[in-house]
């Protein structure tokens, strides 16, 4: 009895699998300029969840994770159109530090998108749509003042 529930289950498991691929997206990302703290790296949906600082996926990894200045990390997500945006939070507080300019003291970056000036880019700026099956490929480089 044992045996056929675990077949069944196995079978089952299997058959999931192959009905529900999976969309990649594998993020690079580069200058990254210290190896203190940690890399914060957030998922938005949309423009008011950016704004509202609502992420739809975040993860911190350590920055031992760090050779020669990047860093890569694999997210499975559903389709879908989705922004990434990435803190060099040296300080491991899950949160930009500015100085009393407003001025960021901490390293981020944003998907594909490279930020110029001193204004936050909008959603938009560095959205991207992960398309069915698709292993998407972003690269993220970091800025630093």
């Amino acid at each position: 009895m044992f045996l056929k529930k675990f077949l069944i289950l196995t079978i089952l498991c299997l058959s999931a699998h192959q009905i529900i691929p999976a969309q990649i997206l594998d993020v690079h990302i580069q200058d990254i300029s210290h190896s203190k703290g940690q890399m914060c790296i957030a998922v938005f949906t949309d423009e008011a969840g950016f704004k509202a600082e609502i992420t739809f996926w975040e993860t911190k990894c350590p920055k031992t994770l760090v050779v020669n200045g990047s860093f890569d990390l694999k997210i499975p997500l559903k389709p879908g159109k989705y922004g990434v945006s990435v803190l060099d939070d040296k300080n491991c507080n899950g949160k930009m530090e500015y100085n009393i300019f407003g001025i960021p003291r901490e390293g981020f970056g944003f998907s594909n998108y490279y930020q110029r000036g001193l204004y936050k880019p909008t959603f938009e700026n560095f959205s991207f749509f992960l398309e069915k099956n698709e292993t998407k490929q972003i690269l993220v480089k970091m800025k630093y003042f």
